[in-house]
């Protein structure tokens, strides 16, 4: 069996804690003739054991922390100082300087101890004032926390703000024990009172003796004076520590579920079964939790109240960590905080979508089912293992995410349209729609934005396409980007968005805000769907329209899917140069065609051919943009319009992306200038842009 640490720790000074620590150690050793280290971990005044115990020559850990991994047992063993009771000691420091974090860290101190554990049965670190992350981490290792109170108004306050800490950082209840010391002092404040005050029993009750300062001069209590009430107190707390310190809770009592959560106790560290029984606990706790707390009706009262929604969260985690202690036999922290983190996300936030949004590896989250969860990363689809607790639960999930914006979801509105705090565009639909149960998807916002250099890097496009590029915007050129769904149109819209020059006025009109356009004269507009009623739209064709009447140098149209497409013609056909927008589509030639259609949902009966000649007089440039299988996305055709001939809009293709095969599961292949040179080159001239004529050579690069 290896040693068991007891922790003694209060953030209050006045309470004894050293003297409980040397009295404790001395009694465990004297009880049990087991091998007892005491540790002084005060910090930066070290030196209180040395003082209790007379000892003049106390060794120091802060000369062996920076090695403590690379050391053996033995080695660590030999710096301890024995001392005539039979306890050995170690003091943290010489007590006149503070250590720094690279020498005094968690993983040092870890290393100190584990070490320890295997040549001494307990050790009794009598911790300082300071809690920090050592301190910590130290309690993680612990098999108790006794946490000393004196009868006085101030420690009974400042004792249960411990306790409280503690229990907010998720340690066990019956790990942390109080002890009542200097009983009798105060003949206002009683043991009951005392108790009655923490509103916890205390393991312990250390008696006050007015002779205790002369006793001290001559040996410990347990040593020197073992018929003392003093002593005899030590020994009832001696008993407790040695019997507790090798406690495993009880099984669970209240639920079948609990009980299956399989705990282990070996060396402090508690293992579930499987991840199917962690789902079955976090299910209990969270219906534990709503036999007590009414969370829709919480949800709209905390909506827009940052105070009562930490209140909530506080409540809240109050609640689990009692149900954690009293309904199951867990015991280590790592597992109690893990099972915290996912019940809180999954009572106050979006459950396991909460992990997914802050990592920044994905970029779209999409759940099929309950149990069936996809993510995007780097431009691939994978199946990961998180999954709701239920149907019910993603159906609770789906309606805390539209209820802010005034949103409902039920049988008669089965598909909704939302968007997260951050900005994510929310897509969800239910039966009777969507068959197999309800699903919803989230294309993540990133507000850390791509430039250029970013893409070339990517392989979306070579440094001849970028230049081009940047010169059709500068020019103000009308693009139309194309591409399909996941492909990148809306990132490749913002890089280009990002040339226009600082000095003119930008009108951006999107369903869903997702540009993130630096300049400083920029207008943002955002359609707004029908409220629970039905009214209320506000279409893009509207913002569109209404943009005309705002002086815009640009307007920048997120994406073209109906009678807006119009509209957007119109404005680039009458002065609005250098606008940008994107459509859906697998090439150039099917950009336009796809504009044509979009233009016939406006109801006019417009010809064929004067809705051709309106899209090849207001578009100037298409830029086709593709996913590949590897993910990778690139422009893999650039082209010019030139014009119309017979009722066909005439293109000439200036780059293309050929690909040759794949490499590596990565497709393979380069940017090549066609030799066509386009007839935008002297719009570039007018407005002093030089661009070289080598660029359009036909020469293939990578």
């Amino acid at each position: 069996m290896t040693g068991k640490i007891i922790s003694i720790y209060s953030s209050k000074g006045g309470v004894g804690k050293t003297f409980v620590a040397v009295n404790l150690s001395v009694d465990i050793h004297l009880e049990t003739k087991r091998k007892v280290v005491l540790i002084d971990f005060g910090r930066p005044f070290s030196i209180d054991v040395a003082k209790l115990l007379n000892i003049t020559d106390l060794k120091r850990m802060e000369t062996i922390l920076a090695s403590a991994k690379e050391l053996s047992p033995s080695i660590i063993k030999s710096f301890v100082t024995p001392h005539p009771s039979g306890v050995a000691v170690l003091s943290l420091t010489n007590g006149e300087n503070d250590l720094s974090e690279d020498v005094l860290n968690p993983s040092s101190i870890e290393a100190v101890l584990t070490k320890l554990k295997m040549s001494y049965d307990f050790i009794i670190a009598d911790i300082g004032m300071k809690y920090g992350p050592v301190v910590e981490r130290i309690f993680d290792l612990s098999a108790l926390i006794l946490v000393p109170v004196v009868p006085d108004y101030l420690s009974v306050q400042q004792t249960r703000s411990d306790l409280g800490l503690l229990r907010r950082r998720n340690f066990p209840k019956d790990m942390i024990r109080p002890v009542a010391n200097m009983i009798g002092k105060n003949d206002y404040v009683s043991l009951q009172v005392l108790e009655q005050q923490l509103r916890r029993s205390v393991t312990a009750s250390i008696p006050y003796d007015d002779d205790a300062m002369s006793k001290l001069t001559k040996g410990t209590y347990p040593s020197d004076f073992p018929r003392h009430m003093v002593t005899k107190a030590f020994d009832d707390l001696a008993f407790h520590v040695i019997n507790d310190a090798h406690y495993e809770s009880a099984p669970s009592k209240a639920s079948s579920r609990a009980a299956a959560v399989k705990a282990q106790l070996g060396e402090g560290e508690v293992q579930v079964g499987s991840a199917g029984e962690m789902d079955e606990l976090k299910l209990f706790i969270h219906e534990k939790l709503l036999e007590t707390i009414d969370f829709k009706r919480l949800d709209t009262e905390v909506e827009n109240s940052p105070e009562k929604l930490e209140e909530l969260r506080n409540e809240v985690t109050k609640k689990v960590v009692a149900i954690i202690d009293t309904e199951t036999s867990i015991r280590s922290r790592n597992l109690r905080d893990q099972l915290l983190r996912e019940v809180l996300q999954e009572a106050l936030g979006l459950g396991p979508l909460e992990d997914l949004l802050v990592d920044t590896s994905i970029s779209e989250i999409m759940v099929n089912r309950w149990d069936q969860v996809y993510v995007e990363k780097r431009g691939k689809l994978t199946r990961i293992e998180k999954k709701f607790l239920s149907e019910r639960h993603l159906m609770n999930i789906i309606g805390r995410i539209v209820a802010p914006i005034g949103r409902k979801i039920d049988m008669s509105t089965p598909m909704v349209d939302a968007r997260l705090k951050d900005g994510s565009r929310v897509n969800a639909i239910i039966p009777p729609l969507a068959i197999g149960g309800a699903v919803l998807t989230i294309r993540k916002f990133f507000e850390g934005r791509l430039g250029m250099e970013e893409m070339i890097r990517f392989g979306t496009l070579n440094v001849q396409i970028a230049e081009f590029l940047k010169a059709a915007v500068n020019a103000k050129l009308n693009i139309l980007i194309s591409g399909g769904t996941g492909s990148g149109k809306t990132t490749l819209l913002n890089v280009l968005s990002g040339f226009i020059p600082a000095d003119e006025r930008i009108v951006t009109i999107e369903d869903s805000a997702e540009l993130q356009l630096q300049q400083p004269h920029v207008i943002t507009l955002e359609g707004r769907p029908p409220n629970i009623e039905g009214k209320g739209e506000v279409t893009i064709r509207d913002l569109v329209r209404n943009s005309l009447r705002m002086r815009p140098d640009r307007i920048v149209v997120g994406e073209c899917r109906g009678g807006e497409a119009l509209d957007m013609l119109q404005a680039m056909n009458t002065g609005h140069d250098g606008s940008l927008t994107t459509v859906h589509a697998n090439s150039t030639r099917e950009a336009l065609s796809r504009l044509e259609t979009l233009v016939m949902y406006t109801g006019l009966e417009l010809p064929t051919k004067a809705i051709k000649e309106q899209i090849s007089g207001a578009i100037d440039l298409t830029a086709q943009i593709r996913r590949f299988k590897d993910g990778s996305r690139k422009i893999v055709q650039i082209s010019e319009i030139t014009g119309t001939e017979r009722d066909v809009i005439t293109m000439g293709d200036i780059f293309l992306y050929k690909q040759t095969g794949e490499e590596e599961s990565k497709a393979k292949g380069s940017f090549v200038s066609t030799g066509y040179i386009p007839k935008c080159l002297e719009r570039f001239k007018e407005r002093g842009i030089e661009i070289p004529r080598e660029i359009f050579w036909s020469t293939s690069s990578r």
